[in-house]
Parts: structure tokens; C-alpha cells; sequence
């Protein structure tokens, strides 16, 4: 072998190797000689032996025992080799595909477990830094103010979770960034700490009138200068700006104008109609809000006759956020439908709702349909509606609630050191700040002042020095005082189990049962939780989990082509993602079993969801919230596996992915992640020149080689999913060039059992939820402890499922267990 290849594929290898996806299969040394020995003396040895080795490479001294990494790079280099298919020569006996297929099955599991045992760390968690969920859960306990996650510094990109210390990095820009970030909270949250809460009022908005007036104004333009035209006025003298302009205004004047048409509905004196143009398609109301406090915000309204089930739903957008709501009322009889929302940080104090209707017309889905569906009534803002507690700042600030009156300040230049001492102790979680560290803030506190500052200018810079100190960026956990595990204090457990399932600091009852020194008990253990579970902050930890373990962001990044989906929008993509969580959430909060997620004799949807699959209809289901719904034995839809998420997150936005389905499965539910394809491997669409099925491209795909031996293991799970279409919709046939062909759902697993349809492989599926019920261990404790489990700890990990195999491996049950144990407990 040349040297420069050599070179390169030592290159290709180092740079990928912080990527490979291990394995916990454990492959003896033995077993590799077996398998390899053979092979390399039929097909290396002579040119690679002992008698000037080509490319001075020799096979005739690897060490079988991969103990080192200088060993398992060699071993590495020639798996690259061979899955390229670059070695043996062509002039040279080529091995048969069985052979080679084995060759690679074996090397490819002995180089993976050997990295994974020579990247032990033996259970060391690396300092980790808040990430974006936690800072923003932080700020909101200490300050009460909700920080919107993209003006916080971005987290690591991470193959595992953002919680995982190892994965995470802090440079002198991310000082700055949270420097100024702080420095705007603490000026906002002194802008409010002194102003009494505002009692319960609602705030209505009849969107009718702007409406009409613009309608009614370009209307009567239009007849004006329709008038001078048949006058037989010049462009110039009926106000165009050149005749061009003017011979398209006559032609579409043919046409019944759109604010004629809009103008000819019957209501719209008392409403407003959702139609297509700019200036007719939304409704918005604004509102000057508190931002301590949530608002109810409310939409009365309804649906024209005759509409079909798509078109009775509206986005209401608050910026970036996108709620999706079904209009439940009629023109006749409307009906009120309602979301929760706030101010967030950094906006200019108003609270702006916009609503749209997320389809249009569309001749191919809706032929018949209205011009402008939905009327709306009126709109209306509810609150403020306060925490029933005031946040640790305005009780620090402001020990007795501020009255409409002038409010004194309790703090002052002699007492404000002693404030910063207080905010920097809770907000460095417990840990009492160094006398030096607020002897050199309270310096800079009186530097402010001598250049004129007022109190609360001079103190907000040390203040937000301390939101951007690492005593609170970090999770910091003391180091043990000798070598192996310690046992975390019930501070810093208490710590980690706030993070793990609200992503914020400790409540009053947590810290109450550190200063009895009772939380490190089992049984309070378990009792703290259920209770946090059951508090609403738990849905941090729903959307944090349930969101990457199930790889939502790839899901987000895909590029779905309305024009080609009809029914796609942006609308059904977030209720595709909020179904993940909300069913992740309920399995939590029922105690289900996590087979669950294979198959389910239930649903978690939504109203557009509800009508996406095509379920029966329920009559108390809600507009905009999320319900449990009962399947049929016959459905599809039950488990994750049924759910638009998955199956859009396995195409390519274009076509359905038998290859990425499969390789998914294979991956979170079997707990046995496909290898990296090899380097150079070709694309799965070089397989055929002309159009195939999806099914016909993979069969093509595998006949190569390099392919073939983790195919066979993916596509295999894959086809059974193939009645999917790329955005999770039941389909018999698929298209090809122009024609239906009816699509074959039937396969072959890995182990040489066979399915016809997607029930029959969610029932082999089934047969091994116990790999599922590994993976989630595996990936709950990595969530919650802030490192990914390594070979070391797979007796401990052996010992969680253990218990939980006795009461059906039931996910709330599982997730007390890991708590309990010593991987959760111990440092």
C-alpha cells in the first residue's frame, strides 16, 4: 500500500473518531484471530508479510489484542481498506462475498469496542456548563423574567445530549456574550422589582374596523379610476404612473377585484375574514404587557359552512413561537378558543399575536372550498396572571410587595455589599461566594457611584457579573478527596436532581431536605421523584429528553416541499414535534412500559394531528391541546413508530427512506447503532440511472459489498414502514414515473425473521423492548448525570434494568431507579 494513502486514511480516521457511534457487543481477541487470520494470510500476506512489505505495512504483526489506541488505529486503517474496497489489489484473488461480509462484520465490531473501552474514563463527569434550557430555567427561578433561548450564547453541537459536560466548551466570547446578556436582565429586572402587581382585566380587540376601512378606501379607488378610464381619460390623468400599469389595472379589473369580493361577505360589520391577500390574511392584536406575569389569549370566532377539515385551523405566531389551534366555532355560532403566552425578554414591551389561517385554497385538495374560511369575532387578552410566589430578586429588593406609592429602597452604599453577597450565594445554588470575590465587586459598586451612578446603576454591573461568573454558569460538584467514586453531598444531589427533571435550580423543599440531611434517603429519594414529576415544571425535562434522544433536530432540518405536500405546513410540523413530547410525557406521567414506543393501543395528538391520520373524530377534543385517544387493533398509528416525527425525520424530504428508518430503529429501539458508513461509500441514489421504487433502489444498494453488511441489518426494519409516506400519511402504492405501484411492506430481520406488514414487525420488535429498555437507561442516566455511559459502567447500568425488569421496565419506575443508584448519586 502506498504511504500517502496510508497517510490519509489515518487522517480520515483521526478526524471522525470523536464521531463513531460504539457499540456494546463485546467480540473476544480470540474471535478476531479466528475470523481474520485466515483471511489476511489467504489475501495480505504476501505482499504485506515479512519480506519488504508493500507501503511498509505489515498484516504479520498486529496485535489481536487491540489494547492501545496505537493498535486500534492500525486495525482501524485497515477496516477502511477493505470497506473501500481498495485492497486486495484487482489482479490479486478477490474474497467471495460471504467472506468478506463476515470479515467486516467481526473487525467492524472489535475496532468499535475497543474504542469504547479505550475511551473509559471510569466514570469522571466533566464540569458542565448550563446549557440554553438551563440558563433560561435558572434566570426565570432567580429573576422571574423568561429568557428566550436564542439570545442565550448557543450550546455545542453533541452526539449525545446538551447536558454532557465533555461536549461542552467556554471562551472568553462567551463571557461577553453573557455579560451583556445579564447586565440586560438585571437593568430589566430592577425596572420592575418596584411596580405593584396589576390587578385581573381583559383587553378586547375587534379587528373589523382597520380592515374595513383599507378595503373599503382601495375599493372606492378602484371605481374611481375604472370610472376616469371609461371617460376615456389618459393613464396620466386617472393616476397611473405609465400606460403599462394602466392596461393591467383594465384587465384585472374583468376580474371581481378582491376587496369587491371581501366587501360581499356577510359579517364582515362585526369581524374579520382570514383571506389570502397580505392586507386581509392576518389578525394581530398587541399588548403592553408585565413581564413577570402570563397572559390568556383568546380568539372568538368560526368556521363557514361547508369547509373540509383542514382549513379549520389558524397559527397564532409570538415571534418565533407558532401555536396551531382549531377554530371550533361557525360563522353562526362562534366559539372561543384560548393559548397561554408572555413577554419575553428583549422585546419592546408588547405582547404581538398574529393569526393566519395555515391553508389556503387549493384547487387539487379543495375544489369547492371558501375564498376566506374563517371569521373572527373578536380578540382578547386575559391577565396578568402572576406566580403565586414573587421571585427571589424582587423579595431580595424589595422585602415588603411595592404599593402604588413611592417604595424605598431597603439597600444603600453602606448595606451593599451584604446584597451582593446574598444574590451571588443563591444564585451560585448554596455555595457562599469568597470574601474576596464580593470584597472586588462591592469596589467596583463604590467605583460606579464616585462617577455619579445612581444605587441601581452602580450595583447592576456587579450583579450581572455574577450571572456571568462560572460559579453560575457552571454545575460545579466538589472533587473527591481520594481516588474512585464519592458519594455526591444531598446539596449537590439535590442539585442534579433539579436539572435532571426541571432544568432550574432547587425548589424550598429540596434545600429543606438538604438542611434536614434526609434527601440522600431511598425512600425520600423516590417520594422527591414523583413529586417533581407531577410539578409543571417536569415539562422541561420532557422537551429536553424526549426532544434529542428522539433526534427532533434532524427532524426540524428537514426540507418538505409544500407544493408537492399539500397538507404540509409549518403548523402540522410543530404538532408533529410537540406529539413526541407530549407522548413521552404522558408515558411518564401514566408509568407506562417502554414498550410503548414500539406499540401503542393509543395516540397523543392534537386536533390537526387528529385530522392528518385521518382518526375517528372525538367530540370533547380540545382546539389546541394534546389528548390521549384510543386506537383501533387495526391502526398503524400506535408508538412512536406511527408518528409523523419519525417517519418525516426517515426521508429526505422528498421520498420516504427505508435506510434511514431502519438504521433509526435499529439505533434507539434495538439499542445497537449502525456503524459510520465507510469512506467513499456511494449514495443511495447511484444505484439506479432510472426511476425504482424505494424499495427497488436499497435491494440495488446492497448488492455492493461495502454496503451490504449494514444494510442488511437496516433495510430490513426499514421496508416495514413503507405504507409511510414522507410525511407520515397511510399509503398503498407509490409513484413512479407517473404510475402507482403498489408497495411491498414485508422483510427480513437481521436474525432471519420474517414480517408482511408493520404489525407484524412491531410484534418481533416487541419480542426485544428489553434492547429498548437499555437504551433509554442508558441515554436517561447520561441525560441526568451529565456524561455518556462508558464500559465501566455496565454493571451498574445491568443492575437499574435488573429492578426494572420486575415491574415491566415502566418508564417513571425506571427513571426513580436511576435516580437511586450509585451512577446517579456518586461523583
Amino acid at each position: 500500500m502506498e504511504q500517502p494513502l496510508l497517510d490519509r486514511l489515518r487522517f480520515i480516521v483521526l478526524a471522525s473518531i470523536l464521531i463513531l457511534i460504539t457499540t456494546v457487543s463485546s467480540v473476544a481477541a480470540d474471535e478476531l484471530q479466528q475470523t481474520l487470520a485466515p483471511f489476511l494470510t489467504k489475501h495480505c500476506l504476501r505482499c504485506h508479510g515479512e519480506n519488504e512489505p508493500e507501503g511498509q505495512v505489515r498484516v504479520d504483526q498486529l496485535d489481536w489484542d487491540i489494547s492501545n489506541n496505537n493498535t486500534a488505529q492500525r486495525w482501524q486503517d485497515l477496516l477502511d481498506v477493505l470497506n473501500a474496497s481498495e485492497m486486495p489489489p484487482e489482479d490479486e484473488e478477490q474474497p467471495s462475498t460471504e467472506e468478506l461480509v463476515s470479515v467486516l462484520r467481526v473487525l467492524t465490531k472489535s475496532v468499535e469496542h475497543a474504542r469504547k473501552r479505550l475511551t473509559d474514563t471510569g466514570g469522571e463527569i466533566a464540569m458542565r456548563r448550563l446549557n440554553r434550557r438551563e440558563y433560561a430555567g435558572t434566570i426565570r427561578e432567580l429573576i422571574g423574567l423568561r429568557i428566550p433561548l436564542e439570545l442565550i450564547p448557543a450550546d455545542a453541537e453533541s452526539d449525545s445530549f446538551d447536558t454532557v459536560g465533555a461536549d461542552q466548551y467556554f471562551t472568553s466570547s462567551h463571557f461577553e456574550q453573557y455579560l451583556e446578556l445579564s447586565t440586560g436582565i438585571v437593568k430589566k429586572a430592577f425596572s420592575w422589582a418596584d411596580k405593584p402587581r396589576k390587578k385581573l382585566s381583559v383587553q378586547r380587540n375587534d379587528p373589523e374596523g382597520k380592515i374595513n376601512r383599507v378595503a373599503e378606501k382601495r375599493f372606492k379607488e378602484q371605481r374611481e379610476k375604472l370610472a376616469l378610464i371609461q371617460r376615456s381619460k389618459s393613464w396620466k390623468e386617472a393616476g397611473f404612473s405609465d400606460e403599462g400599469e394602466m392596461n393591467l389595472f383594465i384587465n384585472r379589473s374583468k376580474k371581481e377585484s378582491v376587496d369587491a369580493r371581501y366587501l360581499s361577505y356577510p359579517r364582515i360589520r362585526e369581524g374579520q375574514y382570514l383571506a389570502p391577500p397580505n392586507h386581509l390574511k392576518r389578525a394581530t392584536m398587541n399588548l403592553r404587557a408585565d413581564p413577570r406575569a402570563t397572559y390568556r389569549f383568546r380568539i372568538h370566532g368560526g368556521v363557514r359552512e361547508g369547509q373540509i377539515p383542514l382549513r379549520h385551523f389558524v397559527g397564532i405566531h409570538r415571534g418565533n413561537d407558532l401555536d396551531v389551534v382549531k377554530v371550533m366555532g361557525t360563522e353562526s355560532n362562534p366559539k372561543s378558543v384560548e393559548i397561554t403566552t408572555s413577554l419575553p425578554f428583549g422585546s419592546t414591551g408588547l405582547i404581538s399575536m398574529q393569526i393566519l389561517a395555515l391553508h389556503g385554497q387549493d384547487k387539487k385538495t379543495d375544489p369547492d372550498g371558501d375564498w376566506a374560511p374563517i371569521w373572527i369575532d373578536y380578540m382578547e387578552f386575559e391577565g396578568p396572571i402572576y406566580p403565586q410566589d414573587r421571585s427571589f430578586f424582587e423579595t431580595l429588593i424589595y422585602p415588603t410587595e411595592p404599593t402604588r406609592g413611592k417604595n424605598k429602597l431597603p439597600w444603600n452604599d453602606k448595606n451593599a455589599e451584604q446584597l451582593i453577597r446574598q444574590f451571588a450565594q443563591v444564585a451560585f445554588r448554596g455555595v457562599k461566594p469568597s470574601e474576596r470575590y464580593v470584597a472586588k465587586l462591592a469596589k467596583l459598586f463604590a467605583k460606579n457611584r464616585t462617577e455619579g451612578q445612581s444605587f441601581q446603576q452602580a450595583i447592576t454591573e456587579p450583579l450581572a457579573i455574577v450571572l456571568a461568573s462560572p460559579q453560575f454558569l457552571f454545575v460545579q460538584e466538589s472533587k473527591p478527596a481520594s481516588s474512585g467514586r464519592q458519594p455526591l453531598s444531598d446539596r449537590e444531589l439535590a442539585i442534579r436532581l433539579a436539572y435532571f427533571l426541571w432544568s432550574c435550580p432547587p425548589d424550598q423543599r429540596l434545600k429543606e431536605l438538604v438542611a434536614q440531611g434526609t434527601l440522600s434517603s431511598d425512600v425520600v429519594l423516590r417520594q422527591q421523584v414523583n413529586r417533581m414529576l407531577d410539578d409543571p415544571k417536569a415539562d422541561a425535562f420532557f422537551e429536553g429528553f424526549a426532544s434529542q434522544w428522539a433526534e427532533l433536530d434532524r427532524f426540524d432540518a428537514i426540507t418538505v416541499d409544500p407544493k408537492k405536500f399539500l397538507k404540509f405546513s409549518d403548523g402540522l410540523r410543530q404538532s408533529a414535534r410537540r406529539e413526541v413530547v407530549e407522548f413521552f410525557k404522558l408515558m411518564v406521567q401514566e408509568d407506562l412500559p417502554v414498550d410503548n414506543l414500539i406499540d401503542s393501543n393509543f395516540v397523543v395528538v392534537d386536533a390537526l394531528l387528529q385530522q392528518h391520520y385521518e382518526l375517528e373524530n372525538s367530540s370533547s377534543f380540545a382546539s389546541g391541546g394534546f389528548e390521549k385517544l384510543s386506537l383501533s387493533p387495526k391502526s398503524p398509528r400506535g408508538g412512536l413508530l406511527g408518528q409523523m416525527a419519525f417517519l418525516t425525520l426517515g426521508s429526505n424530504g422528498e421520498r420516504s427512506s427505508p435506510v434511514i428508518r431502519g438504521a433509526w430503529v435499529l439505533d434507539k429501539i434495538l439499542h445497537d447503532p449502525p456503524s459510520p458508513p465507510p469512506p467513499n461509500v456511494p449514495e443511495l441514489g447511484a444505484a439506479s440511472r432510472t426511476p425504482v421504487t424505494n424499495r427497488q433502489m436499497v435491494v440495488l444498494h446492497q448488492k455492493q459489498v461495502v454496503c451490504y453488511s449494514c444494510h442488511k441489518k437496516m433495510d430490513g426494519i426499514g421496508f416495514g414502514f413503507e405504507n409511510f409516506d414522507t410525511i407520515g400519511r397511510w399509503r398503498d402504492t407509490e409513484s413512479v414515473r407517473k404510475k402507482q405501484v403498489r408497495i411491498e411492506p414485508g422483510g427480513t430481520l437481521a436474525s432471519g425473521e420474517s414480517f408482511q406488514d408493520i404489525h407484524e414487525l412491531k410484534k418481533l420488535l416487541l419480542a426485544q423492548k428489553h434492547h429498548l429498555a437499555q437504551e433509554l437507561c442508558e441515554s436517561l442516566t447520561a441525560y441526568g448525570i451529565g456524561r455518556t455511559i462508558e464500559f465501566s459502567d455496565s454493571g451498574r447500568v445491568r443492575a437499574i434494568l435488573e429492578t426494572s425488569r420486575g415491574q415491566d421496565f415502566r418508564i417513571r419506575s425506571m427513571i426513580s431507579e436511576i435516580v437511586v443508584s450509585s451512577l446517579f448519586r456518586t461523583k
